[in-house]
């Protein structure tokens, strides 16, 4: 009977210690360089940090090595209305989901976006 008592207890105090995090949204801002629709899934690259002369010269591949570079530059998988209403170049401000695609860059799925003022 002390045995189960003391499992009961022992069992009670490791699980209250055990609490669930709560995870939070996490918020970037970047700038569109590169767009893409592949099998009805739309997707930004969004780079932190990115010149005029590379962004209206550099292809895709130039893109991504800056990517390489910058801890937060990301794809953003978004839906059908941001993407055709967000155009490259253009700055923005993207709440996307914790939970991220493993790849480089990264792959996040954006809770909202914001144009910022440019």
């Amino acid at each position: 009977m002390k045995k189960i008592i003391l499992f009961m207890f022992l069992s009670l105090s490791i699980l209250s210690a055990c609490s669930p995090e709560t995870e939070t949204n996490t918020v970037y801002e970047g700038t569109v360089v590169y767009k893409t629709e592949e099998n009805g899934k739309y997707k930004f690259l969004v780079l932190e940090q990115i010149g005029q002369e590379a962004l209206h010269n550099g292809q895709l591949e130039d893109f991504i090595e800056l990517a390489q570079k910058q801890p937060e530059a990301s794809y953003y998988y978004v839906n059908k209305k941001a993407y055709e209403t967000l155009d490259v170049g253009l700055k923005v401000k993207i709440t996307a989901e914790v939970h991220q695609l493993e790849s480089l860059p990264p792959i996040r799925t954006v809770v909202s976006i914001e144009r910022l003022e440019q």
